[in-house]
This record gives structure tokens, sequence and C-alpha cells, in this order.
């Protein structure tokens, strides 16, 4: 029988938690109540108490209830939470969390979710899911489910009584739904690219298939990159990384992608072999209108691509070669001189090679702290991928994580 934690302020969300613990016990799942709440005097019995959580966080509730900021205070709670609900998730106590509240309740509902590994099913009932502003925080880099109330998460009505029900039916499913993963000796090597190297990313994909590694595909635009670095510092990826990253340039250009400090500085601490591309540097990635006196290609309602400059990307080859030679593992850079991204290509409408040369200066400096390879070819051609597979192959080699394939059919390359 599955176990679900129910992680809420039971002082104001008493009856909602009440109702919630019947459905899932109806279910057919046990379910342990914990309370973060701090002021006000629980109207339901936990099992889990805040004078647990309290200490959890290095704290008596009592010390919690002198902290004059309320945000400050809850964040204590959220964190002595997180300690509980992930110690309960390593001796496999706990198989799912739900949470119910408001805006403080989806702030620390969503923290002591993200305290948790990837699989374990988070679902948050939430009055704000259904605003950008808080989801994009709710749910981090975390494999979480934000659940929209519709209404404000207060009581049991025709509306809330269908809401929570559904709720309860997803956690409840989704902790009785057993992953099967089959027995397989096979590597996982992540990419993350955007979908402007589309070609490249798929013939990239298939080559490591080709040769009994297994891709694992990052999108490189928003969270996706901080997500790519959890998995990796999680532990999921072992067989090596390629990259067709952009979001730093996005990141120092004002555009849409979010990277963590740490970005492109795991897989090299690591030791993970590494190939480093400078796929759609081209652009930044942001709201049409953002910006004005750049080229300009329109990609779809919520997204323009904006030529990048060449200070820009001397900054991006810069900054990222500095993060790439700490690495531990073998690194190449592998440079395409005829474009980034299917827009960077001569008679394309982001073509612009002098901007370009501002990435590849500024990385060549660190030439002899990791390899650099220049290839007469764009990013999206078969020519291309040859070397890159090839480059990626050799790092393999090089850290030896494992032997190269010995048939892979490798085009000559530039």
């Amino acid at each position: 029988m599955k176990t679900i934690l129910i992680v809420a302020t039971l002082d104001t969300k008493g009856t909602e938690v009440a109702f919630a613990k019947k459905q899932i016990e109806d279910l057919g799942a046990r379910t342990l109540l914990l309370d973060a709440g701090i002021l006000g005097a629980p109207t339901i019995e936990a099992d889990i108490t805040r004078e647990e959580v309290a200490i959890a966080a290095g704290l008596s509730i009592e010390a919690v209830r002198e902290i004059p900021a309320e945000a400050e205070a809850l964040g204590h709670m959220t964190k002595g939470a997180g300690t509980i609900a992930k110690r309960l998730a390593d001796e496999d106590q706990i198989h799912g969390v739900l949470g119910i509240g408001g805006g403080m309740g989806t702030a620390m509902g969503s923290g002591v979710m993200r305290a948790l590994p990837i699989g374990i099913p988070k679902l948050m009932v939430s009055s704000q899911a259904g605003n950008p502003a808080v989801v994009g925080s709710a749910v981090g880099t975390k494999d979480l489910c934000m659940f929209h109330s519709v209404t404000d998460v207060v009581g049991i009505n025709r509306l809330t009584r269908t809401v929570f029900t559904k709720a309860c039916g997803a956690v409840v499913g989704m902790a009785n739904a057993d992953v099967k993963h089959e027995p397989s000796e096979k590597k996982t090597v992540a990419i993350c690219a955007k979908g402007t190297t589309e070609d490249a990313n798929r013939m990239i994909r298939q080559k490591l298939l080709d040769a009994d590694y297994q891709p694992m595909t990052f999108h490189c635009f928003g969270f996706g990159p901080a997500s790519f670095e959890q998995v990796l510092s999680d532990g999921y990826i072992d067989g090596g990384v390629i990259e067709l990253a952009s979001d730093w340039m996005d990141h120092i250009g004002g555009g849409d992608s979010f990277p963590p400090d740490d970005r492109y500085e795991n897989a090299g601490r690591l030791g993970l072999p590494q190939v480093f591309i400078p796929g759609s540097c081209d652009f930044i990635a942001a709201a049409p209108g953002k910006f004005t006196g750049r080229l300009v290609q329109p990609h779809n309602r919520a997204v323009a691509l904006y030529r990048s400059k060449k200070k820009e990307l001397a900054r991006v080859g810069e900054e990222i070669g500095q993060k790439l030679a700490k690495s531990k593992g073998a690194v190449t850079v592998v440079i395409p001189l005829q474009g980034f991204s299917v827009h960077d290509r001569k008679g394309g409408p982001l073509y612009d090679p002098k901007a370009n040369a501002g990435f590849i200066d500024a990385i060549s400096a660190f030439d002899g702290k990791f390899k650099i390879r220049k290839v007469d070819a764009h990013v999206n051609d078969q020519k291309f991928i040859d070397v890159v597979i090839e480059e990626f192959l050799e790092n393999v080699n090089a850290v030896n994580l494992l032997s190269a394939p010995s048939s892979f059919g490798l085009a000559t390359t530039a």
C-alpha cells in the first residue's frame, strides 16, 4: 500500500486536508499529515507536528513565532518540512506528496516538494497555479505538477469538491504507477539544444543510438538549462554531454533563459566527457517587441529571435571558456564556421559571420586549456555532426568511461 504525504498549514487548511485525507484513503492509500502552520491552533491532528517541523529546521516553534517577517518564518518551516520529507522518501516511507494552499501555502508546499528527488509524485493544489510568475518559481527544476484550484483553496463546495477529489486521484494514481526499467548497460548522454538546430540534434541523437548510447535531450530555453544541471548533479548522466547551447547568450543579453550560476560547470566537476557547440548563439530569444534596432526573426507568439552582437558573443565565449576550463574531464569546443542555427547561414535572416567572430576569437584564447576544432560547415550539416561525434568519442576514451564503438561509419571530416 502506498503512502501519500499531505503538506499544509493545519490551522487554516484543516477542513480541506481532512477531505483530501478521506479521498486518498478511500482510494486504498495511506496518508501522513504534516503541519507546517505557525500561529493558529491546528484544527485536525497531524502525524508530523509543527513542533517537529521547526526542530528539523534547527529552531523551536516558539523561536519561529518570534520572527517578525512572515516569509522568513515560513522559509524555516519549509526547510524543516523538506528535511523530514526527504528522509521519509529516502526510507521509502512515502510514495507521493500532495500540497494544498494559497499564496503562502503554495510557496511552502512546493518548497517541500523541490527537496525531493525526481520520480516521486508531487502535486500542488493551488489558487496560484494560473499565475506564470508563481509557477516558474514553484516548479523550479523538479517534476512538480501544479493543479489549479480555480477558486481560493477554502472550504468544501461543489467546485472545490471536484478539484480536491480529482487531485487526490491523480497523486494516488501516480504513486501506484510503477515504472518498469529494462535492464541496460547503455550510458546516457545529455544533449541541451534549441529547436533552431533540430537537424543537428536529430543526427546526434541517431548517431548516439547507433553507437549504443541512450540520448536524453533538454530544451535550452527558459528553465530547461537549470533542469539539465539538476539532472546532471542528481547522477542521471553517466555517458557524457553534448551542448548546442545558447542559454548563456539569452542570460547576458536579457533574453528569457534562466541558467544557474554553475551552468557549464557540473559536467566538468563530475569528469564527464564534453563537446560544446555555440548552437543558436546567433540570437537572443525573448518576448516579441523586447528589443529594437536588431535583426529579428519571428519564432512563435511568445518568442522572437533577436540577432546577437559581436560584443555579446565575445562575452559568451570568454565566460563559457572560463567555465569549461575548470573541467576534470576531456572537453572539445567544435565551431561551425558557416553558421550557428537554421537562421544563421548565407542568405538567412540572421546571417552575420562578423558577429559570430566575437565568439570564435574569445573562445580561441582558451586553446591549450581544452581542445578547439573549427569546421568549415554549418551547424546542421552532416559533415559538422561527424566531427562532433568523432570528438565526443575521443573524449570518452580520454576519460576512460567506456570503449568507443568500433563501427560508427563516420564520414571524412574537416
